[in-house]
Parts: structure tokens; C-alpha cells; sequence
């Protein structure tokens, strides 16, 4: 044997954050002078020093090192029992290695911090907060929650109200803080509040906090519903004083433009009907002449609505709506009933889809109007003398669809889609 080594002691403890030393005598047993190199073995050895770490010693001579064990404070070093091993390891001859072997406790600490997330809510009814715990120590702690106020005006729940913290984790608790009343107007108004954590066997920690109770009416919400009130008066006064005003008599400028340019139409028509060949008897009077015979005659003639026309007739309306594939073409049509004459005084043409493609319309086989659609969306015609369309004669819309168009706030569309209203006045046929 070339050396050998014994430890002061073989079981030592230590606080993580200071140090221990343990005492290696090294003894050189040959005869030869030798060098040694003092190794520490073991998880232990990442934090240990040996001084020195290598010694020269003369056969039979002897020389005590020292090992110091230096765990740093931090949950990673957990508390618990370490082994570990000194090895002297001879130079010439590292065949004749000795390890010596001994036990270092770790001893535990605890070290639990926490802080209320956020300080202070604000509700009508309640906060939420969060309650974050660090164990910071080098073993588990068991948690438990509270929290409590000096008014009961609130209650509160946690979850959970109790955990066990693993060393070196962050433990979560949410904390719901409820007011046990409404506040429906007024100024807010402030609960403080203590939530605690405490450790097991461990220090108390407290947190302060603060729940700041909303009004549901608040005073800005007072003076909104105010100023809102005050423009749906200031809208209703200025409906009532000029809008309505305003839009009556417009409507009634409309309705009667309206009514003098049939009233004219009518007329116009009268005025191109040839008069009835036929006499017309003159009223008798007492002696049995002709008397006011020329005047009764001129009124029978002027009072009928056209050939065959039993008065000025009845305003009428219709529409043609249809749709027309790309590249094709359709036609539709109204057909004036049996004993009616249609008198056409205008119509309206809606391409509501901005289709591209050419639209006609005829009145009794006879080309009314004919329109490129990309050239408008709607497009009315008014006529001064009406288009007179016998019964069983047609009023007919032809489409040709080349591009469908887009309609407002859509896709494009895949068919033509256009839109015929008629308006005029029927008249009974004898």
C-alpha cells in the first residue's frame, strides 16, 4: 500500500448558503517519496474545495488536508442526505488509489414569498385577483389561504384554498372578492381587504388590497341619457317645426303636379278623339222647339274618354321583373285584359345590379324606348300624350344579357336581373 487517508468525520451537515470543513489526514506507507492528489467524489463535489488539493509526502510521513463543503441557498439544493467520497490518488503509482467515504446533510430552509395581483379592482359587484406564491425554500410547503375584512360588506372565495408548493414552483390561488350589496348611484365606494398565506410551520404572510365598488348609474351615464334626451327633443321640435312641414307640402306639390299632368293628358287625349257622327237630340222645351240644342250637343260630344271610352278611367299600375342568363336573352311581357284600354303615361326601368347588355320595350308590337344597361341603374319615362294599348295588345320588356353586374354590399351576380313599372290609366271599352 502506498497511502492511505482517513476522514476527521464521515457524517457532517450543513445549511445551504454556508460551509462545513471535514479534516482528510493523508499518510504516505512506502518508501519512496510520493505526490497525492486529493479528489472529492459524489454530487457533494460540486461544491467542494480541497485544500490543498495536491501534497508531497516522505515514506512514512503524514499531512492533514481540507475538505470544505459550500452548498449555495437555493431550492435546487434540496434538503436530504448527500454521500460522498475523498480519493487520494498517488502519482508514480495511481494503482494504489484509497477512497475514503462519508455522508453530508443538507438541511432544509424555507423561504415562501407572495404578492396580490392586481393591488386594487374595480366592479359593480366584484374584483378578481390573483394570489401568486413562490417557494423559494429547498422543500415542499403546505399553503393555506385566507382573506378577511374589517366591515363584512364583501365575502370572498378562493381556489384553492389550500395547495402543496413544490421547492423552487410558483403556486396560483384566485381570489374573488363580492360586494354583498348593489350600489346603483352615488360615488364608489372602497372595501379593503387582508388576504394571507400561510406557510405550514412557516411564517404568516399578509397582503393588503382593495375592491372599489362601482355605481351601475354613474354619473356619466346620467349625463349621457341627458344629452340624449335633449337631442331626441331638439330632433322632435325640428321635425314637428320644418321637416314635416316641409315634406307635406312637397308630397302635396307632387300629388297635385301629378294630377294636372293626367288631368292634361286626358285632355289631350279627348282633344285628338274625333266627335260622335251621330246627332245628339235636342232637350224639348215647353212649345216643342229645339231649345239650347247647339250647347247639349258640343258637351256629349267633349264628355266621352276616346272612341269607345266610358269615362277618363282608373289610375293603374303594374311591373315586369325577370332575370336573363349571361349571353342570352328574354322577354316579358303584360298583356291588357279583355274590354280595357291601357293608357301608358310613364314607366320606370330598374337595373338594380348595374348588368351590362341592351333592354327594349315596346307597347303593342310598336318600339317604345330601347337602353344599354351599363348606362344607368333607373330610368324613367314620362309621356305627355299617353301610349294607347288596346285589350289583348302586350306591353314587353326585352333583355340582353351580356355581363352580369355587381349588386351594393354582394357578390357579382351570375344572371342579368332588370325590372319593368308600368303606370297609367284603364279604361273600359264598350
Amino acid at each position: 500500500m502506498r497511502a492511505s487517508a482517513n476522514l476527521g468525520t464521515d457524517s457532517v451537515s450543513v445549511s445551504p448558503g454556508s460551509t462545513v470543513t471535514v479534516p482528510v489526514t493523508v499518510r504516505n506507507s512506502g518508501d519512496t517519496v510520493e505526490a497525492y492528489r486529493i479528489e472529492v467524489l459524489g454530487e457533494p463535489a460540486d461544491w467542494a474545495v480541497t485544500e490543498p488539493a495536491e501534497i508531497t509526502l516522505y515514506p512514512a510521513g503524514s499531512e492533514t488536508v481540507t475538505v470544505t463543503f459550500a452548498p449555495p441557498r437555493s431550492p435546487r439544493v434540496t434538503a436530504g442526505e448527500r454521500p460522498f467520497g475523498v480519493r487520494v490518488v498517488p502519482s508514480e503509482h495511481p494503482d494504489a488509489t484509497v477512497v475514503q467515504e462519508g455522508v453530508l446533510t443538507i438541511e432544509p430552509f424555507s423561504e415562501v414569498t407572495a404578492q396580490l395581483q392586481p393591488g386594487s379592482q374595480s366592479g359593480r359587484r366584484q374584483g378578481r385577483y390573483r394570489i401568486d406564491t413562490d417557494n423559494h425554500g429547498n422543500v415542499a410547503e403546505e399553503l393555506a389561504f385566507a382573506a378577511a375584512d374589517g366591515t363584512d360588506q364583501v365575502t370572498f372565495a378562493l381556489r384553492p384554498a389550500a395547495l402543496l408548493a413544490a421547492n423552487g414552483t410558483r403556486a396560483e390561488t384566485r381570489l374573488t372578492v363580492k360586494a354583498r350589496r348593489w350600489l346603483w348611484w352615488g360615488p364608489s365606494r372602497e372595501f379593503p381587504f387582508t388576504a394571507e398565506v400561510q406557510p405550514a410551520g412557516g411564517r404568516l404572510l399578509a397582503m393588503e388590497g382593495v375592491f372599489v365598488q362601482k355605481p351601475i348609474i354613474s354619473a356619466g351615464l346620467l349625463k349621457l341619457l341627458a344629452a340624449l334626451l335633449a337631442l331626441l327633443l331638439a330632433l322632435l321640435a325640428l321635425w314637428f317645426g320644418l321637416v314635416r312641414p316641409a315634406v307635406k307640402t312637397a308630397a302635396k306639390e307632387a300629388v297635385d303636379q301629378n294630377t294636372a299632368q293626367q288631368k292634361a293628358a286626358q285632355e289631350a287625349e279627348f282633344a285628338t278623339t274625333p266627335p260622335d257622327p251621330t246627332p245628339t237630340p235636342a232637350a224639348t222645351g215647353g212649345s216643342g222647339t229645339q231649345g239650347g240644342a247647339p250647347g247639349a250637343g258640343q258637351q256629349s260630344a267633349g264628355a266621352g274618354a276616346g272612341p269607345g271610352g266610358n269615362g277618363p278611367g282608373e289610375q293603374f299600375s303594374a311591373a315586369i321583373t325577370f332575370r336573363t342568363n349571361k349571353a342570352g336573352s328574354a322577354e316579358r311581357s303584360y298583356t291588357v285584359p279583355a274590354k280595357q284600354t291601357f293608357l301608358l303615361t310613364d314607366f320606370l326601368v330598374d337595373n338594380v345590379q348595374g348588368d351590362e347588355g341592351t333592354l327594349r320595350v315596346t307597347a303593342n308590337g310598336v318600339p317604345v324606348v330601347t337602353y344599354a344597361l351599363e348606362n344607368f341603374r333607373n330610368q324613367d319615362y314620362h309621356s305627355v300624350t299617353p301610349i294607347r294599348v288596346p285589350a289583348g295588345a302586350k306591353v314587353s320588356m326585352q333583355v340582353a344579357c351580356r355581363t352580369p353586374g355587381t349588386p351594393a354590399n354582394a357578390t357579382a351576380a351570375t344572371q342579368c336581373r332588370e325590372s319593368l313599372y308600368l303606370n297609367g290609366l284603364m279604361q273600359k271599352t264598350k
